[in-house]
């Protein structure tokens, strides 16, 4: 018997059956979004959300990403296999094109802005199958380093102003007294918004009498305070400060951290860091040298001892001094007594880590955290914090080539500054019972040299 089979009678049935099948696929798929937002921070690149369940290709899908409400200006359009990015999004939007076989539809949105918070709809379509669940994006942005200045000053108190900028959403502002306490007489504003911008700013004011000077603190924080950042401590003012006449507003925002001047701005050239007054070339400094005996058996200290790098693994037998797990070594000469100031030359170094340490008696398997007489700041990745229990992430602009670190042994103070800018960058309060070392840590694969830096001998 002999069949005769139409060519065109089939590739009609196969496309009949084609679109059945698939019309069955996609009729039985569903698009998965996350039902919680996804939270950034300004400047973050993110990833919103979107797949097939159950997972199936998307490749001949056409998909759209636009936010709720602008359906024709999308983010991303991709059609026919496509991909097209939307006006204003150049250079910022993309799908995983590789991803799309496995159903993966999410967007990547680079370098968020606080203009970008909102309702996104992830469509996708395939002949008479369409789906848009929506993802919910919230974008927060740090704001500026508290500000103090001094509004009014008298005998017996001085009125204090504190401020801070660019914060999205609006903020809270407190302060504290020297035990951690809230000042609950501040008077806080309610934040502003520039006209026609989005971003917060906030003030708070507050009147100090002069015997609870010490230890005063302004912190501005998040609604939700995960968010948190804090001025440095008031202490003790310089007594020419003190003395000037009632009512001048005279700024001290130089306490602050993150706050850069000029040394040659003041006539007497003084410069108050985190209630410390320096005078020109008046600073203790010292002369330290590195002791290779401390070294972790991968660091190279130069034969001057003033610089330190990662080498080889030096193979001689190891001494009761060094660290064998941490990398790090140690100054050679400590402090029990008295106020010493030094410098570091970090030069473009991605990463470091520099401090102090209290004499430790357990070299290995310890954090080097304050609890443990570590105190130290560190850059790694790209970020500039504190190595303690809470790490806090100060301000990147605040990243020193030349670091200076400062220890008052009997007021309990290390501090830390932006040579180069003049900034302050950090302090910590704490209780000396032992020797105290300079503390220097490369980190792993820092191969250029960390140098301690010489300073000019002091004019008597």
């Amino acid at each position: 018997v002999n069949y005769y089979v139409d060519y065109n009678l089939l590739t009609i049935l196969w496309r009949v059956i084609h679109f059945l099948l698939g019309k069955i696929k996609f009729e039985t798929s569903n698009l998965i979004v996350p039902p919680d937002p996804v939270v950034a921070s300004a400047g973050d690149d993110i990833i919103l959300p979107c797949h097939l369940s159950p997972q199936s290709s998307a490749v001949a899908m056409d998909i759209r990403w636009f936010k709720e409400g602008d359906f024709t200006n999308s983010l991303y359009l991709y059609k026919s296999r496509t991909g097209e990015e939307g006006g204003g999004y150049k250079g910022r939007v993309s799908l995983f094109t590789r991803e799309l076989e496995r159903g993966n539809l999410s967007l990547l949105l680079k370098n968020v802005k606080v203009s970008d918070r909102g309702r996104y709809k992830c469509q996708a379509s395939h002949l008479d199958w369409i789906q848009e669940p929506a993802v919910v994006l919230q974008v927060t942005k740090q704001g500026s380093v508290p500000r103090i200045s001094m509004r009014k000053h008298h005998r017996v108190f001085i009125q204090l102003s504190c401020s801070s900028e660019n914060w999205f959403p609006e903020p809270d502002m407190l302060w504290t007294d020297s035990s951690g306490k809230e000042i609950t007489s501040a008077e806080t504003e309610r934040p502003k918004q520039k006209e026609g911008g989005v971003l917060y700013s906030i003030t708070s004011n507050t009147r100090i009498g002069m015997d609870q000077l010490g230890g005063v603190t302004c912190v501005v924080m998040s609604k939700d305070r995960g968010t948190k950042m804090e001025s440095a401590s008031l202490f003790q003012f310089f007594p020419q400060i003190l003395n000037l006449d009632s009512g001048l507003d005279f700024d001290l925002a130089i306490l602050t951290p993150g706050y850069c001047y000029s040394f040659f701005q003041l006539s007497s050239v003084i410069a108050f860091f985190n209630g410390y007054s320096f005078v020109k070339h008046v600073f203790l400094s010292v002369d330290v040298t590195l002791d290779p005996d401390t070294a972790h058996p991968k660091l190279t200290v130069s034969d001057d001892k003033k610089c330190v790098k990662f080498g080889d693994l030096r193979k001689e037998r190891g001494t009761e001094k060094r660290f064998e797990e941490k990398q790090c070594v140690l100054g050679m000469e400590g402090y029990d007594i008295g106020t010493h100031y030094w410098e570091v030359d970090l030069g473009e170094k991605s990463q470091w880590s520099v401090g102090v340490a209290q004499d430790p008696e357990n070299r290995n398997n310890t954090p080097m955290i304050p609890e443990n007489g570590y105190w130290s700041i560190r850059l790694e990745n790209g970020v500039l914090k504190t190595v303690d229990r809470s790490s806090i992430v100060l301000p990147i602009e605040l990243k020193p080539g030349k670091l200076g670190v400062l220890v008052d042994y009997e007021e309990g103070k290390i501090v830390f500054f932006n040579v180069e800018k003049k900034c302050h960058i950090h302090s910590f309060l704490g209780r000396f019972d032992k020797t105290l070392y300079p503390f220097f840590g490369p980190l792993i694969d820092c191969t250029e040299e960390l140098k301690i830096s010489p300073i000019p001998q002091a004019e008597k």
